[in-house]
């Protein structure tokens, strides 16, 4: 009965999503946070339980079937081709995130609870790659629900609130540009996502039949691994495995032409893991949301100043670093708006790096928590 209440959860939001009468909400408010929040606060008025026999299976089954379908249509040789400068702007947004997150999680350290290495590691994942990379990362490291709760309210803070600043600063564009020596010639070209839809079968059930292969192979190697300090569980463990696994499917060009209609089933998969974690956390856990919001307005910053500094020695365009800046901090779903606002043709790069990072985003988030652990020790 718990899973049909998440289930009839999720898809009013998607319903709600595309309404023409509701859809602005979502403008601000974005899917995930609904997805999260509207179960837990279901659970504390008593129409949800908060411990339930088939919220484990969301997290063993569903996520890392979620991951296989949404990394198929990653497009590796794509991103290569949209210019030195916009991958350079990318990597080094990433960096930023990587050194920056453990970097103030140690200035903050007297103020951040115990495990709070998780929550840093897990807040880099998203804002390097996105949604589905947070749920991974939580899930191998253990981020405790306690954290979690907080850094749902503060991904949505933050990202929409760089979003806003990045918008505004396309009135600065031409000044700035002057400032950071800018050299006009990168490369606009709109390039697709991935090929035509495949003939072999339809797409579909094509993409479930591999997605289901892929978790199948995740979960029968994760079983034999050891767990270990970094990777807390057997299900950290498949979770890792099923992203190695389906990028590397990725570069299959029949397999990544399923990508579309593998985002179509792997989303809402996503939410409704998301609905479950939401539906096992408490509210009092967000009394602790402001030591994390400042957390995360201290990254979000050292991150603007990497990226100003490292676009003045790279000669990189105010349009594409802002790009590259939401394809980390925001998403898929934001990034073509940043990138349109600056130069129309940036919306089809920011979109296949947006892309790209959601494929290593999960080890990004991985790399942060490790230097998260060594300075919060």
């Amino acid at each position: 009965m718990a899973i049909v209440t998440l289930l009839g959860l999720v898809g009013i939001v998607l319903i709600l999503q595309r309404h023409p009468a509701t859809h602005r909400l979502f403008k601000w408010l974005p899917t995930p946070l609904w997805c999260y929040a509207l179960p837990m606060m279901a659970t504390t008025l008593g129409w949800l339980p908060r411990h339930h026999p088939s919220y484990p299976l969301l997290t063993t089954l569903v996520l890392p079937f979620a991951l296989g379908l949404l990394l198929l249509g990653v497009d590796v040789p794509a991103i290569a081709r949209v210019g030195w400068r916009a991958v350079a702007a990318t990597l080094l947004g990433s960096v930023s995130i990587v050194l920056g997150a453990p970097l103030m999680g140690w200035l903050l350290r007297a103020h951040l609870p115990a495990g709070a290495w998780t929550g840093v590691g897990t807040l880099a994942a998203t804002w390097t790659g996105g949604s589905m990379n947070l749920l991974a990362v939580r899930t191998i490291v253990g981020t405790p629900e306690a954290i979690f709760t907080v850094l749902i309210i503060v991904d949505a803070l933050i990202a929409y609130s760089w979003m806003i600043v990045l918008m505004a600063a396309s009135g600065l564009q031409q000044p700035l540009d002057r400032w950071l020596r800018a050299a006009q010639a990168t490369s606009s070209e709109s390039l697709p996502l991935a090929g035509p839809p495949s003939r072999m079968w339809p797409a579909p059930p094509a993409a479930i039949i591999v997605a289901i292969g892929l978790t199948t192979s995740a979960i029968l190697v994760g079983r034999m691994l050891p767990t270990t300090q970094m990777i807390s569980s057997a299900s950290g463990w498949v979770v890792l495995l099923v992203t190695t696994f389906a990028l590397g499917a990725s570069f299959i060009a029949p397999i990544r032409r399923l990508g579309p209609a593998a985002t179509s089933v792997g989303m809402p998969c996503l939410y409704l893991v998301l609905a479950g974690m939401g539906a096992q956390a408490s509210l009092l856990a967000l009394w602790a949301a402001p030591i994390w919001v400042a957390f995360g307005v201290g990254v979000a910053m050292f991150h603007g100043v990497v990226m100003l500094l490292g676009g003045w020695l790279l000669r990189i365009p105010l349009g594409v670093l802002a790009t590259a800046s939401q394809a980390n901090l925001g998403g898929v779903a934001s990034t073509p708006i940043v990138g349109a606002v600056y130069r129309q043709e940036l919306a089809a790069v920011g979109l296949l790096l947006a892309v790209g990072l959601n494929g290593i985003g999960t080890y990004l988030g991985l790399c942060s928590a490790w230097l998260a652990r060594l300075l919060l020790r």
